[in-house]
């Protein structure tokens, strides 16, 4: 049974980590939680079996074997490093650092610890991403060519509280990260050149509210995205649309119920149907045919998350390496830094320098006797 602590205990723990757990009965178990507001601590006593206000005192005597970390990510960087310190693995919430140079310090700390240090870029994981990715290659869908990904969303009162109304670069690296793993993950690499455009049409704002990105890829496959904050029409969590050799599939997180009937003007023949999907769904289409190929669940993004832990525990238990390492996602997160430094300069811009990983030379000082775990 993997022992389970959790830094920071507000609403990404309470939706996405515990559910996740809770799918993860007899595999791992949450065995305390920490976090510095008293409200939160408040919320979590009777819940978890230990509740701290220290993520180091939580450590040594939880003496857990991996350190979920749920805070902001100006913090991954500190705690990521305090809990190989201690002996564990980490599991830690994205985006990953606030900058590469803190990436590479933590990458170069998890192998000197020799502990894995795995980033819940859990969106692969979703039902709909792996039943598309197993397409792509496949007779009826062929090579994948184009990738097109965009996003709808109204901000409220609710998602723009706490750390995040902060943050001066927001949408690209808070939001985009997600959408730059799923490009890297279709593609299975990372594109060669970035053009990013981010406007602020309707300021003031603190931090930019549209995002229009196009990514090339050495042998010339192509990507865009569209993240747009302004629409105030229908809300898409996130719609994606992967155009091969042979057809497309379209897919679609946020719920719908949907009935349809039309005529397809071309062809002049009618059309009905009936779609529900509770978290998203996946779709093959050829021309005006098109089919359902995967479904997700009500909260598909617990779902994902247990499914990603999952490999993390198997990695540990087979002493392998788990897909969404700090090593690797630092390239996700190289190519949000891209995208930043392309729109302010106004040009394309090649992202090989992003992508190559520093030698910081970091030496980790140890906690001494006592306090480190055995592990």
């Amino acid at each position: 049974m993997i022992r389970v602590a959790i830094i920071g205990l507000g609403a990404v723990t309470r939706n996405i980590h515990l559910p996740a757990y809770a799918q993860l009965r007899g595999q791992a178990q949450v065995v305390a939680g920490c976090d510095v507001e008293a409200r939160a601590r408040d919320w979590a006593a009777g819940r978890l079996p230990e509740v701290y206000d220290d993520p180091r005192e939580m450590i040594l005597r939880a003496r857990p074997d991996v350190v979920a970390i749920c805070t902001p990510p100006a913090l991954h960087h500190e705690q990521t490093i305090a809990a190989l310190e201690y002996g564990c693995h980490v599991f830690c919430e994205k985006p990953l650092a606030m900058s590469l140079a803190q990436a590479d310090e933590m990458i170069a700390a998890a192998e000197q610890a020799q502990r894995l240090v795995m980033v819940n870029t859990q969106f692969p994981s979703m039902k709909i991403h792996q039943a598309a990715k197993q397409l792509i290659g496949a007779p009826e869908f062929g090579r994948l060519l184009f990738l097109q990904a965009w996003q709808t969303f109204r901000p409220s009162e609710a998602s723009e509280a706490g750390w995040r109304s902060e943050m001066t670069r927001r949408l690209c690296f808070e939001f985009g990260v997600h959408v730059f793993e799923l490009v890297r993950f279709f593609f299975a690499d990372s594109p060669r050149r970035i053009f990013a455009h981010m406007p602020s049409p309707a300021p003031p704002h603190n931090a930019e509210v549209i995002n229009l990105i196009s990514m090339e890829f050495a042998d010339g496959r192509a990507a865009a995205i569209m993240l747009n904050r302004l629409s105030r029409g229908p809300e898409r969590y996130l719609e994606m649309r992967l155009d091969g050799e042979h057809a497309s599939i379209h897919t679609s997180i946020g719920g719908e119920a949907r009935f349809e009937i039309g005529m397809h003007t071309r062809e002049r023949r009618p059309f009905f149907g009936l779609s529900f999907a509770p978290g998203g769904k996946a779709t093959l289409q050829q021309g005006t045919r098109s089919k359902i190929i995967a479904r997700d669940g009500i909260n598909p993004f617990a779902s994902a998350t247990a499914a990603h832990f999952r490999r993390l525990i198997d990695a540990m238990e087979r002493g392998v390496e788990p897909p969404a390492t700090a090593r690797d996602n630092r390239q996700t997160l190289a190519l949000a830094f891209a995208a930043y430094d392309s729109a302010q300069a106004g040009k394309a811009l090649d992202t090989e320098p992003y992508l190559a990983i520093a030698d910081c030379g970091l030496r980790i000082s140890t906690a001494s006797g006592s306090e480190r775990g055995p592990r």
